[in-house]
């Protein structure tokens, strides 16, 4: 079987294991607990336009989880099947910030790399915010104004509650090449929790749909 699960797939399914397990806890009648097992599987393979059947079962065993040693287990298996985060190098991000110069990736380890979602980082003497993710079926770079904040909130992406910061950039208006207006979101300060919270890239595309569009 071949890698079919992206990371942020593998977010989502995972969390309906959780719902699925811990949910079972709360009650002792099996015809709930079968209920809110089938439930988790349903919306975990729905994510899937189409899924092989082996792909199917693989989701489905989210039925048989009733133990956190069977859930780990299970988290484990779909691993075996994630769709890695594209190789980013140097060259990557000369490529896609042309005009930024002595742009440094983050530190990162190959491992956490492979699982990310996005890969952003803050460059806090310029206070800006340096985001590359999968758009379109190809490696887009987005940058903006960052402004940490001192509280949580909400982010955009992730829709986790999290310390947060507003994310700016700006954009040229439609019709004309001089003149510039200002988008901006609150997102996560720290991307790498963003990037381990998504759980669907929707709102992630749609701003840089807009970005870019």
């Amino acid at each position: 079987m071949n890698a079919f699960i992206t990371n942020a797939n593998y977010h989502f399914i995972l969390k309906q294991a959780t719902n699925a397990f811990y949910g079972a806890q709360n009650t002792n009648d099996e015809g709930v607990k079968n209920a809110l097992r089938f439930s988790c599987i349903d919306k975990a393979q729905a994510i899937f336009e189409e899924l092989e059947v082996e792909q199917g079962q693989l989701i489905g065993k989210i039925f048989h989880i009733h133990s956190e040693e069977e859930l780990e287990a299970f988290g484990a298996k779909l691993q075996e099947f994630l769709i890695p985060f594209p190789l980013v190098t140097d060259a990557t991000i000369k490529k896609l910030f042309p005009k930024v110069k002595k742009l440094k990736l983050p530190t990162l380890s190959d491992e956490e790399i492979k699982q990310l979602v996005f890969l952003g980082w803050n460059d806090t003497s310029a206070q800006k915010k340096f985001i590359i993710a999968k758009h379109d079926g190809k490696l887009t770079g987005i940058q903006g104004n960052f402004t940490p904040t001192s509280k949580k909130g909400i982010c955009a992406f992730c829709h986790q509650n999290e310390r947060v910061g507003l994310f700016k950039a700006d954009i040229k208006t439609k019709g004309s090449t001089d003149n510039f207006r200002a988008i901006g979101q609150y997102i996560c300060a720290d991307s790498l929790t963003c990037s381990s919270n998504v759980q669907s890239t929707n709102r992630l595309d749609a701003f840089i749909h807009e970005l870019k569009s």
